[in-house]
């Protein structure tokens, strides 16, 4: 059997590899802990702060006078408020006194943030120590809301977008120094005056803010109104010769009932006085015309079944003998004004009336009203009742106030 070497050997070659894997990942934590600084002796101080700045982040400088002192650990927040851990150079902490205030500002326009180490106004010679808790600095609450909503804006533009209008800028207001001072104080005089104006100019402006609420509010309405005002306008150019012949025939028409006022204005004028007496009663009876129209109507399709196929589908019985003209004493006798019951619908414009059902007589008192009197009525009913072969009190008082003007004046045999 052949002998092995020693460095060929299967153990050792696990040794070796596991050694090699080991030192590998040594010289990688070395590596991490130099960058990170785990073998230096800085000095641990702790910022207090309410918040922490947008773009405050690990491994931030530290900031005294210019000159970088140290770097940002970590930051805790805790509840509302935040605590920065700071890792000052142990060289260059001699030099930081122990009465310092601590500002995040950031180092460019588009720059991350950094702590800058202020010294307090007469802070002594007594260095700051380990373990020191600095308290944040306050800046004007204007700027930093400035600050922060300036942030989101200016990070969404474009660095090289920027320096070319802010390069623009420059030329354009280069040499124009004098101008814009003149501009500015013709502006501070505007001012000046304006000044005594400034709280009639608030009103205004606020007079002006609820007038464009309303307006704001009304605007489908206006917008409706303005579309329907060019459909009009579009209709009256598309109408242009109708209308100008409607404007010529007014005008004719215009000329015409000039000339009749000019012959009959007398007589018209005459007219309208005596139709008082007319008009008032029209007007008194006018809430009935709807309903009588209406019952009218209704009544139009029994007419046309009675007229249908151009033929009258009636029965009529004539008497023996027609009746004789009216005499001097015979004119109907219609109630007076005050004794009238006054306009009124009744039963229109649907009455409730049919040929199987008729309509039920008027009250002997409203009927002798009319000129029938009762004695009259009685003999005429009874006449109708015989030559129809019922009794009198079948008989409609409708059928008695048809019969009594044809039987008027005629003689009449009962068999």
């Amino acid at each position: 059997m052949a002998r092995v070497a020693l460095h060929q050997r299967t153990g050792v070659v696990r040794t070796s590899g596991i050694v090699f894997l080991a030192l590998i990942l040594a010289i990688l934590w070395l590596t991490h802990a130099v960058f990170t600084k785990r073998f230096s002796d800085d000095v641990p101080v702790t910022v207090v702060s309410e918040r922490v700045g947008l773009a405050l982040s690990k491994n931030a400088d530290v900031k005294l006078r210019g000159v970088i002192v140290g770097r940002v650990e970590t930051i805790a927040v805790d509840g509302g408020a935040a605590e920065i851990d700071l890792r000052l150079d142990p060289d260059l902490a001699a030099t930081i006194p122990a009465q310092v205030e601590a500002f995040i500002v950031p180092k460019t326009l588009f720059g991350e943030k950094y702590v800058d180490l202020r010294p307090v106004s007469g802070s002594g010679g007594r260095a700051i120590a380990a373990g020191a808790r600095i308290r944040q600095g306050t800046i004007p609450a204007e700027v930093e809301r400035l600050l922060d909503d300036a942030y989101p804006l200016l990070t969404a533009v474009e660095p090289a977008q920027l320096s070319a209008t802010l390069t623009a800028l420059s030329e354009a207001l280069d040499g124009q120094g004098d101008d814009l001072g003149a501009s500015l104080d013709e502006l501070e005089a505007y001012l000046v005056k304006l000044e005594p104006l400034s709280d009639e100019l608030v009103d205004d402006i606020v007079a002006l803010g609820e007038v464009s609420e309303t307006y704001g509010d009304a605007m489908p309405e206006i917008g409706d109104l303005l579309a329907d005002a060019v459909v009009t306008g579009d209709t009256v150019v598309a109408k242009e010769q109708q209308i100008t012949r409607l404007f010529a025939g007014v005008d004719k028409l215009a000329d015409t009932a000039d000339a009749l006022l000019d012959d009959h204005g007398d007589q018209l004028i005459t007219l309208a006085d005596e139709s008082q007496a007319t008009l008032d009663l029209l007007a008194r009876y006018a809430p009935t015309l709807s309903c009588v129209l209406n019952g009218i109507k209704g009544l139009m399709p029994r007419l046309d079944d009675a007229f249908r196929d151009q033929r009258a589908h009636v029965s009529i019985e004539f008497g023996p003998r027609s009746a004789t003209g009216y005499g001097a004493g015979e004119d109907p006798r219609y109630p007076a004004v005050g004794r009238a019951p006054g306009p009124g619908c009744r039963t229109l414009p649907t009455p409730p009336y049919d040929a199987d059902r008729p309509a039920p007589g008027a009250p002997a008192e409203v009927l002798a009203l009319f000129g029938i009197a009762d004695h009259r009525r009685s003999m005429v009913t009874a006449l109708v009742a015989g030559a129809a072969g019922v009794e009198p009190g079948e008989i409609p008082d409708l059928a008695t106030d048809l019969a009594a003007p044809a039987l008027e004046g005629a003689e009449v045999s009962v068999r």
